[in-house]
């Protein structure tokens, strides 16, 4: 009697342990199967680099939701796919099917080249010059030979004349971490900045060359997890000015100096979780860097250290609500004037509303912070006029629109003093700025940004950018 009733006991606690295992699934989930879409071009070994799901890995349930999402960053942060899709499926015997579905963009481009020589668009704009205008020629090559390498020749014409070879992320292992770039350019300008008086460039246009450059550098590149990378580049450089730059400012290589030679050898470092390189809106970015221009090489070699410092960081509040807030650092260490070589704000980094201002000096420290709201969530407008399956990309188009409100500072010293000598007011001085802003961005990493801004000095103004504020 004893023995009946503890198998009775015994089945219904097996009944019941049964029961509780098909009532709760597993935490640990196998990759069981990897598919990849759309990669018409594109190696399946530059895809499976930025996966964060292995075959036959096994993952916790909670984990897989974020390992989707890095996948996704990861593959969008290429810029080899307009549209990333990842769909999960899975099975009773708590297997993963994953299926990657991308979209890619269009890689071979005629490099019809439009710009202004001007720091900025809106600088540009103030005057219309015409005669600021750079354009050319040249083609560009993104993913060739479908490795995710960027080959590009370039032909510029006009003001400012350009030959320029640059073909990026040459892999040389199996597992793509280690690659080469190499770069090799000539430019000679006709349009040339002599000077900062007034915290406004000094401009010389000649019908001959003003500064004429020759540029070379290898750099090798290790990024060996998804977020850390390191890179060091080794390069000449060589420029020469005309005796009429020479003439207006004798400082403008050093003192009585018609040229700058050297070689260089630089360091960088860069973490970066953001979800996108061209508009990010969760993640942080920080990368540093420093260049010893200089190298005991040639014969009156230029000498100095460049250190580059920035901290970016972006947050979603809540659903649509983004905030952003970092900063950029750049010191050029040397031990005599050189006018081309310092560095300052006013150029590709600025404090918003003092576009029209160009700051040098050694030392410069930008703070920018916004807060934004989505008001319109990507939208993709399906076109449908290109039958032809490689032109399928330009059928879908993805448009985004995002409002915000800014607050920027920054701070440019001059250990020298030469700068201030020309009324330079804005050095050694603190720069700060509000306003607001309106963003669209479009197909290819398109950004184009209106700012409307209060600076320090009273001023106010809308100005148009072709990049996102941050980032």
């Amino acid at each position: 009697m004893n023995y009946r009733i503890y198998n009775i006991i015994l089945l219904l606690f097996l009944t019941s342990s049964i029961k509780c295992q098909e009532s709760k699934p597993s935490d640990s989930l196998t990759i069981g199967e990897i598919l990849v879409n759309g990669n018409y071009i594109t190696s399946k070994k530059v895809i499976f680099r930025e996966l964060d799901f292995r075959l036959n890995e096994i993952v916790l349930r909670k984990e897989v939701e974020y390992k989707r999402q890095t996948s996704i960053n990861n593959l969008t942060k290429t810029s080899l796919f307009n549209f990333v899709e990842i769909d999960i499926e899975e099975s009773l015997t708590n297997t993963l099917r994953i299926t990657v579905i991308l979209t890619e963009r269009w890689f071979i481009w005629p490099n019809l080249y439009l710009n202004q020589t001007d720091r900025n668009f809106s600088e540009w704009w103030r005057t219309k010059d015409l005669a600021k205008l750079e354009y050319g020629i040249g083609l560009k090559i993104n993913n060739f030979r479908g490795s995710g390498e960027t080959l590009l020749l370039n032909y510029h014409i006009g003001n400012f004349t350009k030959y320029e070879l640059d073909y990026r992320g040459i892999y040389i292992d199996k597992a793509k971490r280690h690659s080469l770039s190499v770069l090799a350019s000539y430019s000679a300008q006709n349009v040339l900045t002599w000077n900062i008086e007034s915290n406004k460039e000094e401009i010389l246009e000649e019908s001959h060359r003003l500064l004429k450059s020759t540029e070379f550098s290898l750099t090798y590149r290790y990024r060996k997890g998804y977020f850390n990378t390191h890179s060091v580049e080794f390069g000449y450089s060589d420029f020469k000015i005309a005796d009429t730059i020479f003439s207006l400012n004798p400082y403008y290589f050093g003192l009585n100096k018609h040229a700058q030679r050297y070689f260089n050898l630089r360091y960088e470092f860069s973490r970066d979780t953001r979800d996108s390189r061209i508009y990010p809106k969760t993640g942080y970015i920080i990368a540093a860097s420093i260049n010893k221009r200089g190298l005991g090489i040639l014969p009156d070699e230029y000498n100095s250290v460049d250190l580059n410092f920035q901290l970016y960081g972006y947050w979603m509040l809540r659903d649509r609500f983004y905030v952003a807030s970092g900063i950029w650092y750049s010191s050029n260490l040397t031990d005599r004037y050189t006018f081309y070589s310092q560095t300052g704000l006013g150029y590709l980094n600025f404090v918003r509303g003092y576009e029209y201002y160009a700051i040098n000096g050694n030392n410069a420290l930008l703070f920018k912070s916004l807060a934004k709201y989505e008001l319109l969530p990507m939208k993709v407008i399906n076109l449908n006029i290109w039958p032809v399956r490689k032109l399928h990309q330009f059928n879908r188009i993805p448009v985004e629109v995002y409002v915000n409100l800014f607050f920027d500072a920054g701070y440019v010293s001059d250990e020298f003093e030469i700068t201030r000598m020309y009324d330079n007011t804005l050095v050694n001085k603190m720069m700060y700025s509000t306003g607001a802003g309106i963003d669209f961005i479009t197909y290819y990493d398109k950004v184009l940004r209106f700012d409307y801004s209060f600076n320090a000095l009273g001023e106010r103004g809308l100005f148009i950018h072709w990049k996102a504020a941050i980032r």
